[in-house]
């Protein structure tokens, strides 16, 4: 049977390898049950025209565990929710102050919405880690919106409940995508948006919790936007097919969130990880997150920054499991309470020190403005030598991993230090650079006609 797909799983399972990397569910089912069956695949059964219908008091129960007003599922992951809250908070055409470290669907929300933007940018490491965004304006005049990305893909967040209360006194929206914080429970994580305020709050549950891949949630948190607004919107984006299988896992989820035990499973969890933060740095391993919080941010006891030559340290613990990320200056794991943590720490038993770390900051370029998102949409382009794109205007953005951050996005200009940025950053070696070709020698990008 000629199946490339199911083969490579069923390879990759066999290995029985330590899963250090998204789906937060590790591959383990969370309970035995029933509620993974093919049979319960279905389509839409029952009138569904009769309140609440199943979904809706599911979502009911899981807005319950996180305390917001209102709850909905999501089965395109954090994207549709990403882009359905944007356009929910903010009018069209309008402007948004928008974090850089954004995830590329901000750009579809900012096409849909034909917004303008002023950017935020956030501080980068030499390693290609990105710091959280900590500075924000002192007047947020002529906004109408604020969306966040927090915490980093490393787990690192700021306090940011000034910045939300400025912004709701000048009447900003606030929208925060929290991808990757819907497991923080206690005072052991960081403090989530819902905490510190935020209007519209994204969980990736995927990311971090037990639940399948493409589950999301968008919570409502305050009166300050109408629940009709972001039902319109969440009904016109997402799929008419929703899998149920999907669906079961997040009702799943919230059924374990409203469990005694669950806080207590993860408190006991973030010790064990800080634990092993202090051990690692008194062997001279420099570990990102103790790193960070001794800077005053928070840090994510399930994450696992160790900063160093990468491939080096994924090739080290390659026998015993996958890593989330590696690049030349760090190497993550996603770590999670239904790990056996004594297979992480063998691992990492013979790691030694970790070189300087690459702590020092680096400058991003920030390219002028020409078109806005909207406006380079449907137009004509072509791909053309870097070294021949200068103040040509981008088609597709150019966006090196790590950190994530888009260097130059449709609309801006390809200017002399955009230019210099991209061959700095290919020359070291550091990671892939998404929307830049390499052919012939040479570096292309995508440019408008």
């Amino acid at each position: 049977m000629d199946t490339p797909i199911l083969d490579m799983l069923r390879d990759y399972v066999r290995q029985q390898r330590e899963r250090w990397h998204t789906p937060g569910h590790k591959g383990i089912q969370p309970a035995q049950g029933d509620f993974l069956d093919w049979a319960f695949d279905i389509t839409e059964i029952g009138p569904m025209h009769h309140h609440p219908t199943p979904v809706e008091r599911s979502e009911a129960l899981m807005a319950a565990s996180f305390s917001v007003r209102r709850s909905w599922y999501s089965v395109q992951g954090a994207t549709l929710p990403v882009i359905a809250a944007i356009l929910a908070a903010n009018p069209p055409g309008s402007t948004l102050l928008v974090d850089r470290s954004m995830h590329r669907s901000v750009l579809t929300a900012l096409m849909i919405g034909g917004y303008r933007v002023e950017w935020l940018w956030p501080p980068v490491l030499e390693a290609g880690v990105l710091l959280p965004l900590e500075d924000f304006p002192e007047s947020f005049a002529g906004a109408s919106g604020l969306v966040i990305a927090r915490p980093t893909y490393d787990g690192l967040a700021a306090d940011v409940r000034e910045s939300i209360q400025r912004a709701h006194a000048k009447g900003l929206n606030v929208v925060v995508d929290e991808a990757h914080g819907s497991h923080w429970r206690g005072a052991s994580f960081p403090t989530s948006a819902i905490d510190l305020g935020a209007d519209l709050i994204i969980h990736g549950v995927h990311k971090s919790d037990a639940a399948l891949t493409q589950t999301g949630l968008l919570h409502l948190n305050s009166q300050r936007i109408k629940e009709e607004a972001v039902d319109r919107w969440m009904q016109l984006l997402a799929t008419t097919s929703p899998s149920y299988l999907l669906l079961a896992s997040l009702d799943r989820l919230q059924w374990e969130r409203r469990q005694p035990t669950a806080q207590e499973d993860w408190q006991r969890f973030a010790g064990r990880m800080k634990e092993l933060w202090n051990t690692l740095e008194k062997r001279g391993v420099h570990v990102l997150q103790p790193w960070a919080e001794r800077r005053g941010l928070e840090a994510d006891p399930a994450r696992l920054t160790i900063l160093g030559p990468g491939p080096e340290l994924a090739e080290a613990v390659a026998a015993f499991g996958e890593l989330e990320k590696t690049s030349p200056g760090s190497a993550t794991f996603f770590v999670s309470p239904h790990q056996d943590l004594g297979r992480l720490i063998g691992a990492l038993e013979d790691i030694g020190t970790s070189g300087d770390g690459g702590l020092s900051p680096i400058m991003l370029p920030r390219p002028p403005v020409v078109l806005s998102v909207r406006e380079t949409w449907g137009r004509s382009s072509r791909w053309v030598p870097l070294k021949r794109a200068r103040s040509l205007v981008l088609a597709e953005a150019i966006t090196p991993y790590p950190p994530g951050i888009p260097v130059a996005i449709p609309g801006e200009q390809v200017s002399e230090d955009v230019k210099d940025w991209v061959l700095w950053w290919h020359g070291t070696g550091r990671g892939h650079i998404e929307g830049v070709r390499q052919e012939d020698g040479q570096l292309w990008i995508a440019v408008l006609e």
